[in-house]
Formats: structure tokens, C-alpha cells, sequence
């Protein structure tokens, strides 16, 4: 029997298992708006908790506290909804309902936002849809105060979801505010080293294109979101953040070789979440690690799942970086 044939269809397959298999690294964000400008941002969960199952014309709500500069005005208004476990009975389905904000006791609806979504991607139990829903809100936040963000499922067939919480990101102009720089990038990649994935396999990687120059940033800080990072099935966190650091490594001796020539940065078990509060927020101080030019950020799982949709980059700079800083 000639087993050359047999050995080279193996070798195929195992190449493309990565690529199909959505627990990889396969969907990486996206960037969605960049741009500089005198003022700052804000990303909060607000007051978020996990919603367990929503049946039909069951409602969900975050509160959220929007505290502006006197003279700030708001450039970029943005809501992510983060959902898990959509289904009808024991098929995956996408969820179904509708989003408004509520602000002084008025409630506007949300015009329909963009869906991100990945699942494990083969046949098995369990394979649900799991995804995260942005909203525009230009217009709809204008001023300091309490708002509100709600949900209802609108699915009279029975489907249901689970809602793991609500991120609210602003973008704020200010004549007083130091000139700022940033990148926001979204989407949404389920990661989980298992099934044959390894962790090099469970990572993704955003990139923050464009040129800088480092010596005139005074401060840029890291912003990630990750829905269930650092909890599954009460297992300990198991993951790592990498800012412009290769993810690759030979144990111990790849180690060595990052301490002594790395330029980045690599942080262990950096999500951190609970049966109640399952999205991890997490921001780090990376202006020691900047690159002039294609700046990246990577998010690995080793083994605990997690899905990585939201890494936003913010600089902050000496004074205008050019005299075009947009805004000035």
C-alpha cells in the first residue's frame, strides 16, 4: 500500500484545521475610526452584570454616568452590547431584539447597529452563537448625566440569548485637553486553545497602522474587552496580553530571548471575570513600548476561552503632533 498519498492528504488537513476552526485566531479586529484631535476618552461597563437567559419581551439594563469637561463636547458616542448563548432549542441562531437609550426619564429607540459574531465552528453540542452589537449614538449623548442602555427580546418564536453586559465608549473634543491620538478597533474573536488548538493557534492579533513619533507621546494607554477572559467553568484565568511582542516562543529560552531583545511588552492572566460580571475591561500603560510605525496588539488563551472584540490605543502627546492635528 502506498501510504505517501495518505500521509500528504494528512498533512493538508492539519494545515487547514487552524483556519477553519473558529476557536482560532480567525476574525481579528478591525480599526473603525482613528483620528487626533485636543480632548480624551472614556470606556466604561457601567454598571453591567450577567443577564442569565432572556425569553421573549424580557429586558435587560446597564446605567452609565457620563461626566464631561466644562467646556468638552462629545466627538464619538458608541455602545457595544455583549451577547452569549443565542439559540432556539438546540440550534444556533442569531439574537433578536431591540436596543434605546434612556436619558431624564425620555427613552429613544437605537437605530439597528452592526453584529459581530463567532462561533466554535464544528459540529457539536452547544455550538451557539456568541457576538457583540454596536450602536451609534451620535446625537443621543450630548451632555454629562445618567443614561441608561436597554434591551428587549423581540423574538415572539421563542429564541433566546444571554447578555454578559454593555460597554459605552466616548470621545470627547476639549480646547483645554491635551492633543490626543487613537485607534478603536472592534469585532469579535472566540479564542480556546483545546480541541486540537494550541495557544500560538488561539490568538489574535490588531494592528494600529500609521506613523508616529514616540519621543512626543507623554502617555498611551492599552484599552481591552474581553467577554468571559479569565473565567470558564470556574477555572483559574489562563491567558496573556502582548503589545508589539511576538507570540511566539521556544519555552524558557524564548523567554530569555524576549527579556534581552524584546522591545514589547507580554502580561499573564490579565482578564480577570466572574458568574456576575463575565466581560473583562482591562487598560495598561504602553507608551515604554511604542513603535514609530505599525503598532499591534495580540490577546492569546491558554485554555480558559474567552472572546477578544474591543482594543483601542490612545496617545497622548506633548502638543499638537503636526501642525495639522485634526480638530485644533
Amino acid at each position: 500500500m502506498n501510504l505517501k498519498p495518505v500521509a500528504i492528504l494528512l498533512n493538508l488537513l492539519l494545515l487547514t484545521v487552524p483556519a477553519s476552526a473558529s476557536y482560532a485566531g480567525d476574525k481579528p479586529l478591525q480599526t473603525v475610526l482613528h483620528d487626533e484631535h485636543y480632548g480624551g476618552l472614556d470606556f466604561s461597563l457601567g454598571d453591567s452584570k450577567y443577564s442569565g437567559e432572556l425569553e421573549y419581551n424580557k429586558s435587560y439594563m446597564v446605567n452609565f454616568s457620563v461626566n464631561l469637561p466644562a467646556e468638552g463636547s462629545v466627538k464619538v458616542a458608541k455602545a457595544y452590547v455583549y451577547w452569549v448563548w443565542s439559540k432556539k432549542d438546540l440550534e444556533g441562531i442569531y439574537p433578536q431584539f431591540n436596543a434605546s437609550i434612556i436619558n431624564s426619564e425620555t427613552t429613544a429607540p437605537l437605530p439597528k447597529g452592526h453584529m459581530y459574531t463567532d462561533t466554535k465552528g464544528f459540529v457539536s453540542r452547544y455550538d451557539y452563537f456568541s457576538g457583540m452589537n454596536t450602536y451609534d449614538l451620535s446625537g443621543k449623548i450630548s451632555k454629562s448625566g445618567n443614561y441608561s442602555i436597554s434591551l428587549v427580546n423581540t423574538d415572539k418564536n421563542g429564541s433566546t440569548f444571554c447578555v454578559q453586559g454593555i460597554g459605552l465608549l466616548l470621545v470627547y473634543e476639549d480646547p483645554k485637553s491635551p492633543a490626543i491620538e487613537y485607534w478603536i478597533n472592534e469585532g469579535c474573536d472566540m479564542l480556546y486553545a483545546d480541541y486540537g488548538i494550541t495557544p500560538e493557534v488561539a490568538t489574535t492579533t490588531t494592528y494600529f497602522k500609521g506613523d508616529i513619533d514616540p519621543d512626543n507621546v507623554t502617555d498611551a494607554r492599552l484599552i481591552t474587552v474581553s467577554p468571559s477572559g479569565g473565567y470558564s467553568s470556574g477555572r483559574e484565568a489562563r491567558n496573556k496580553l502582548f503589545f508589539n511582542e511576538e507570540t511566539r516562543s521556544i519555552p524558557v529560552l524564548g523567554d530569555i530571548v524576549q527579556l534581552l531583545f524584546g522591545s514589547g511588552k507580554v502580561w499573564e492572566n490579565v482578564y480577570q471575570t466572574n458568574e456576575t460580571v463575565q466581560i473583562a475591561l482591562d487598560e495598561k500603560p504602553v507608551a515604554d513600548y511604542l513603535e514609530p510605525t505599525e503598532n499591534f496588539a495580540s490577546i492569546q488563551d491558554n485554555g480558559d476561552y474567552l472572546l477578544a472584540t474591543n482594543a483601542i490605543l490612545v496617545l497622548k502627546f506633548k502638543g499638537p503632533e503636526s501642525s495639522e492635528t485634526k480638530g485644533s
